[in-house]
């Protein structure tokens, strides 16, 4: 299948048929929804086989209109429904739920086929879409967007077979700046915000990451932001029901059970129905006992501590037997001096936190008043380096012409017309004499096709005459001679 390759194309997955595609997509697979988007500039051909295939068409259809999948897999799995062309009644879910995709010029012309479809099939459902619900915001936000592609004009003229009561029109004519939000619809969009509000900030962290907790802020168009500030201003003091986040939400006069209960409950509960608990293996006699392990702190020797000699002074010796004499001892006189270290100089550089140099604290002495010695870059830097050289106007064009493109020659031309009509034609030959000396040109032969080209441009007088002047320098320069 052709399909298939072109979803492989970004290796997010490795599906043997379509079916096992289909499936994977079904599930919100991150690596399905990557190669979906890849289906977004496939052939036409191809897109209908992914719809026509099995159930794809209704999975397209949850794709789409799912506001939490990416962008890139919504636009595709909308193009590919509106080439395989939906009707009625689901062209209408479709543009409910991705009418917003409308805006985005990956879509080109199914963006019209979607709005002059769509919209009138989604007031032929009714249903939600016509009372005050998040379905009427979704449809007003479609067509809202589909004015970008149709216009105000036509929008309006379609919604003229829309009943009066129709919640989903009245506010995408709001939307619109073409009418105004009664007061009963006023008051009722503004308690279904609150309402919503309430209830995402009241669910679990896992109940907006599931999608069982309504999104917000919710898809209406840009003129409802502000009632949506002052919903979220109303339920600013709503916390969330989970029981991480507020742990006195529990209900206190449940008991737990606790021990041997909690453990005859929950083996109870994990049994399968028609099985009966049986008792548990015993022992065995001959299996010894393993003996509990206990890490005992490692204790060292205490060392003790070497005797330091005084500096000057000689090691201590071991005690000597005393020995008695009458005569008084002389008294020690002590270690020797030691000469005082060696201090730095006081005139070396310091620099502040900014880089800049600090004075030294003497300077305004008359005694000793010198001069600072200035700091200055050391000799040995290396010379600057050299900027390359910006590419001419005509580089690009030159390029093509080796590169063979069809039409390299004539683009080439009509540049060089255009500014021989700028600058004159004097500067034009200049400029393109001045590109083609550089070295990158030397040595380059022209393809067949882009020199029979030329010739037939300098041999045909009705061109320009900055076509011919164009064409006759490439020549003179990569066939007669260098110029």
């Amino acid at each position: 299948m052709s399909i298939l390759a072109t979803l492989r194309q970004s290796r997010a997955g490795e599906w043997k048929n379509l079916d096992d595609y289909l499936r994977e997509l079904r599930h919100r697979e991150t690596g399905a929804l990557a190669a979906l988007a890849n289906a977004l500039s496939a052939p036409a051909q191809e897109q209908k086989e992914l719809v026509a295939h099995g159930e794809g068409g209704a999975i397209l259809l949850e794709v789409a209109c799912d506001l939490r999948v990416p962008k890139g897999a919504r636009l595709a799995a909308s193009r590919a429904l509106l080439e395989a062309g939906i009707a009625g009644p689901f062209v209408g879910h479709l543009f409910i739920g991705a009418g917003d995709l409308v805006t985005d010029p990956r879509l080109g012309a199914m963006a019209r086929k979607l709005v002059e479809s769509g919209l009138p099939s989604a007031l032929q459902l009714g249903g939600e879409s016509a009372q005050i619900t998040l379905a009427a915001g979704a449809f007003a936000r479609s067509a809202y967007a589909g004015a970008s592609a149709v216009g105000v004009a036509r929008i309006q003229e379609l919604l003229q077979p829309a009943k009066e009561l129709h919640a989903g029109a009245i506010a995408a004519l709001f939307a619109l700046d073409a009418g105004e939000l009664p007061e009963n619809h006023r008051n009722g969009w503004k308690l279904l915000l609150e309402q919503t509000c309430a209830a995402h900030r009241r669910a679990p962290a896992a109940a907006r990451r599931l999608g069982l907790a309504p999104a917000w802020p919710p898809n209406l168009p840009e003129k409802f932001a502000p009632f949506i500030a002052d919903a979220e201003l109303q339920t600013a003091s709503v916390e969330p029901a989970d029981a991480a986040a507020n742990p006195a939400a529990l209900k206190k006069g449940r008991a737990s059970p606790t021990g041997k209960a909690r453990e005859a409950t929950a083996e109870k509960a994990q049994l399968p129905a028609g099985k009966k608990l049986a008792p548990p293996i015993r022992r065995s006699p001959f299996k010894r006992a393993i003996g509990t392990v206990v890490e005992v702190p490692t204790t060292l020797p205490s060392k003790p501590m070497e005797v330091v000699a005084a500096r000057g002074a000689p090691a201590l010796e071991p005690p000597r037997p005393r020995i008695e004499r009458t005569e008084e001892a002389p008294q020690s006189r002590g270690p020797l001096p030691i000469a005082p270290l060696l201090s730095r100089e006081k005139n070396e550089l310091r620099f502040d936190a900014r880089g800049q140099r600090i004075p030294r604290a003497d300077r305004w002495s008359d005694d000793r008043f010198e001069w600072e010695t200035p700091v200055l870059p050391s000799s040995d830097l290396p010379p600057p380096a050299r900027a390359r050289v910006a590419p001419g106007p005509f580089a690009a064009r030159l390029r093509s012409i080796f590169d063979d493109r069809p039409e390299a020659v004539d683009r080439l031309c009509a540049a060089a017309e255009a500014r021989g009509a700028v600058r004159g034609q004097p500067e034009l030959l200049r400029e393109l004499a001045a590109e083609l000396s550089r070295d990158q040109w030397r040595d380059r032969a022209l393809p067949r096709e882009q020199l029979h080209r030329l010739r037939s441009i300098l041999g045909d007088h009705a061109h320009p005459p900055a076509w011919t002047a164009a064409a006759g320098l490439l020549l003179d320069f990569f066939v007669s001679g260098r110029a």
